[in-house]
């Protein structure tokens, strides 16, 4: 009894062995997915706080980005600060405090859209970065887990990429840019929609949910040229994201419960 008892001890330990790397790295994608998340919701709200075409500056624009950077340091202090996030992130703030720090006056508009554009390729910096670190960890998680992830993530870039284009003298720096992007990742994004209710049938509801409220929206992000809706697009994805961040959230925790 006493063999047969140690034997199993031994097997409990070992799959907790076997099984504690990948627990762990299944954590370890989800803190990066939402700190690249969370990136993009700070690079979405920075533009449209700072879009010459808006007359009035609402102040809740200010305070989703920096919620959304608050949450990021968060992010960072769980994952014990790797120095290849931390320092593209603290340039990311950064900037956005010397963008703040400069006096509100239309004459210096230009002067702030430079530094808004440095503000951006400093987010592009840190995505790619933290894009790095998620590919390392891609194969060990599963694959509905990877698919909420890219979702959401597309879901972001469409976004980013809308309220970019309202700019002539900010740069595209998250992705590579094309005359033909906005439909690639659309394309991507509605295919991997229906993917998504295949792997997930439990959450059918909620995925189409998802649907509606992207094809409300659709039609403006592909004719992106015109008739700009800022803050409406991004309340709409926005939405969306935190939807499949919640639901990234449940795999996560469920593989570790497993």
């Amino acid at each position: 009894m006493k063999t047969y008892l140690k034997y199993f001890l031994v097997l409990v330990l070992l799959g907790f062995a076997v099984r504690a790397p990948a627990d762990t790295d299944t954590q370890l994608a989800q803190n990066i997915h939402e700190l690249r998340s969370e990136g993009y919701r700070a690079a979405t709200y920075l533009l449209i706080d700072n879009n010459l075409f808006e007359r009035v500056r609402e102040p809740g624009h200010r305070e989703a980005y920096n919620d959304a950077l608050g949450k990021m340091e968060k992010l960072l202090r769980l994952m014990d600060n790797p120095s290849d996030l931390r320092t593209p992130f603290n340039n990311f703030v950064s900037l956005i405090r010397e963008l703040e720090n400069q006096p509100a006056s239309e004459d210096q508009a230009h002067y702030h859209l430079a530094t808004v554009n440095r503000i951006m390729m400093a987010h592009g910096a840190l995505d790619k970065a933290a894009a790095a670190q998620y590919s390392t960890l891609a194969s060990t998680i599963s694959e509905q887990l990877h698919a909420l992830h890219q979702q959401s993530l597309e879901t972001s870039q469409i976004l980013l990429l809308y309220q970019n284009s309202m700019f002539s003298s900010i740069g595209i720096y998250f992705i590579e840019p094309g005359e033909t992007v906005f439909q690639t990742i659309d394309a991507s994004i509605v295919q991997r929609a229906q993917t998504l209710k295949t792997m997930l049938p439990e959450q059918t509801g909620t995925l189409e949910n998802l649907d509606k409220q992207y094809s409300f929206i659709q039609p403006r992000l592909l004719n992106h040229r015109s008739d700009w809706v800022p803050t409406i697009a991004a309340f709409y994805l926005q939405r969306n994201t935190e939807t499949l961040n919640a639901l990234a959230r449940e795999q996560a925790l469920q593989k570790q419960a497993g």
